[in-house]
């Protein structure tokens, strides 16, 4: 690894540390962790999510440490997954353009639409997780609006400082730019690709 990649990838880790510190600030201020221990909705529909390049380097570092069985079940599932979007007429470049949004309705509900590092459900990557996966539950301001999972922070959302999860998004996808990548990669490609270096 490069000395740039490096420091990119230290960069990133140190982002990482600042999202579990604004994380652990409203398990604080909420009084314990808001997702019940036995959900894991949150996975189910998102084979199609973009990730970008300096979350991929550290998921790579998580996938790499897995045994070879499962990380075998989890390309296969991948696999799977692009047979299914590719009979439907789908491209990666297609699903980064609306966030895998459009896509996802055709796998929505199904096995395949889950995300491949899903198993017995529970993630297999979690220290390595992408941004997204850190701070979905809690209320995250996505540029946009006030987003957050529908069955956490029911009726309190507005009672907490969201999560600025558009300014963390912003500054993963400058930290992937300096890498010399400004594209990001539906998962369930992405792990195939990473699964094949």
């Amino acid at each position: 690894m490069s000395s740039l990649s490096q420091q990119v990838m230290q960069t990133y880790r140190e982002l990482v540390d600042e999202i579990n510190q604004d994380v652990a600030r409203l398990r604080k201020e909420y009084g314990g962790v808001p997702c019940p221990s036995d959900c894991f909705k949150c996975c189910l529909n998102t084979s199609t999510i973009p990730i970008s390049e300096v979350e991929a380097r550290d998921l790579k570092v998580g996938l790499d440490a897995l045994p070879l069985s499962i990380r075998h079940h989890i390309r296969q599932k991948a696999q799977n997954t692009i047979k299914v979007l590719e009979a439907e007429g789908f491209s990666p470049d297609e699903m980064v353009k609306d966030s895998g949004m459009e896509a996802i309705q055709v796998i929505k509900g199904k096995s395949y639409g889950e995300c491949p590092m899903l198993i017995g459900g529970v993630c297999s990557v979690y220290e390595h997780r992408p941004v997204i996966c850190r701070v979905w539950g809690y209320p995250i301001n996505n540029g946009s609006e006030l987003a957050c999972c529908k069955k956490t922070f029911i009726g309190q959302r507005r009672n907490y400082k969201p999560i600025e999860y558009a300014e963390y998004w912003r500054r993963c996808r400058k930290l992937s730019e300096s890498l010399g990548a400004d594209k990001k990669t539906p998962n369930c490609y992405l792990v195939v690709k990473l699964l094949e270096e």
